[in-house]
């Protein structure tokens, strides 16, 4: 399985510091060993997944989605996230 990283995804690692991106990637990974471990969404983002983690004491999302790739369409804070993902 091949690993996608979308636009915004691309942009939020290319932005976080080195620990920050590690752990992206540590994360990205698991997804990768077991697609199901996020939760589905519902209403207009119910075709993706949503997969949270913490690091430093603040909490992340990676929103994606399983075609024939894992492909990871977002990366951020709790904080406005899913609001973001819809705009």
């Amino acid at each position: 399985m091949q690993i996608v990283f979308l636009r915004q995804a691309h942009r939020f690692i290319k932005k976080a510091d080195k620990p920050l991106k590690e752990k992206i990637h540590e994360e990205v990974l698991r997804i990768g060993e077991n697609p199901k471990i996020g939760e589905s969404l519902t209403g207009k983002l119910k075709n993706l997944r949503s997969h949270h983690f913490g690091f430093v004491r603040t909490q992340y999302r990676i929103a994606y989605t399983i075609k024939k790739d894992l492909i990871v369409v977002a990366i951020g804070t709790r904080e406005n996230f899913y609001r973001d993902l819809i705009d």
